[in-house]
């Protein structure tokens, strides 16, 4: 199994929709983690942009063609039963794996597996300007080694080359600071790293959900070209410049011969995916990403 880390830094909000509207302080939610209460970005949404890219990604038109044919075809409930998928040389189904849906149809496992993506770095608005917020067990998940941990809740440690005071202002907290060495992974730019700070894993929680972007939108009446009346509504954003952390798995096992096609095709669809952006309302602005795939070194 080859596996990489995933860094992607949020260039735009990014709104990754619960699903349907919510009763409380605003209408339409992002998804959270259950256990932890936090934003996360689901590994379905990764797979399904990155498919979708990959299809314009091929350079044989034919290729291209036949995978943009087939995904039309399956989703149209009226064609069943489906063909047999493995008499058509489809290369981003026999990547990404497919399933027919019907008693008669075909199905294959997937070479690639994307996992759940959290937030590994969240900017916060402090006097000092802005400082990305982190915990000990996010760097020990980014694969950072002798990294300091935070023993005090109202206690934090500010990078030791940024320019810090006694106190530091995390949004609406004021907490006492420490300077300490606090170590990034390659791949993640300079400036986080620079203006990075380390916060107790129990507060972590409360400064990401307090410090989320809340916008208001207003469906338009087209012949009037106004606000619908009635039609206010909210909805919640991660802010650009978060940093999360993802992981891409390649069954180099059972699929040995098809790794390296696989890391090319990947590699290329989410370039594309992300420029096109992920998540809700990418057509206002949202969603754009700048992403690193980087390898996780098994011993």
């Amino acid at each position: 199994m080859k596996q990489f880390r995933l860094f992607m830094y949020a260039l735009d909000p990014t709104h990754i929709g619960a699903g349907g509207y919510r009763l409380g302080r605003v209408d339409n939610t992002i998804m959270r983690d259950a256990g932890t209460n936090l934003p996360k970005i689901p590994g379905s949404s990764i797979s399904g942009v990155t498919r979708a890219a990959a299809i314009y990604s091929l350079k044989n038109e034919i290729d291209r063609k036949k995978a943009m044919a087939y995904a039309s075809y399956t989703l149209d409930p009226k064609n069943k039963p489906r063909p047999d998928h493995r008499g058509q040389i489809d290369p981003i189904a026999k990547l990404f794996g497919f399933a027919e849906g019907d008693e008669d149809g075909t199905a294959q496992i997937g070479q690639i597996s994307f996992r759940d993506a959290e937030i590994l770095a969240f900017p916060v608005s402090t006097l000092s300007g802005p400082r990305w917020v982190t915990t000990a067990r996010l760097l020990k998940l980014a694969g950072c080694e002798n990294f300091p941990e935070v023993s005090e809740i109202n206690k934090i440690l500010v990078q030791s080359t940024a320019k810090s005071y006694p106190r530091l202002n995390l949004g609406w907290m004021l907490l006492d600071t420490e300077k300490a060495n606090i170590p990034l992974p390659d791949g993640v730019t300079a400036n986080i790293k620079n203006n990075l700070v380390l916060v107790h894993e129990d507060l972590f929680p409360s400064i990401v959900n307090a410090n989320l972007e809340t916008r208001t939108s207003v469906s338009i009446d087209f012949k009037t070209g106004a606000g619908a009346k009635g039609a206010l509504f909210t909805y919640e954003a991660t802010p650009r410049g978060t940093l999360y952390l993802g992981q891409v798995d390649f069954d180099n096992d059972r699929f040995r011969d098809h790794y390296e096609n696989a890391f090319k095709v990947v590699k290329k669809a989410l370039n594309l995916a992300f420029k096109l952006g992920i998540g809700g309302m990418t057509t206002r602005g949202f969603g754009r990403m700048k992403e690193n795939l980087v390898e996780i070194e098994i011993c």
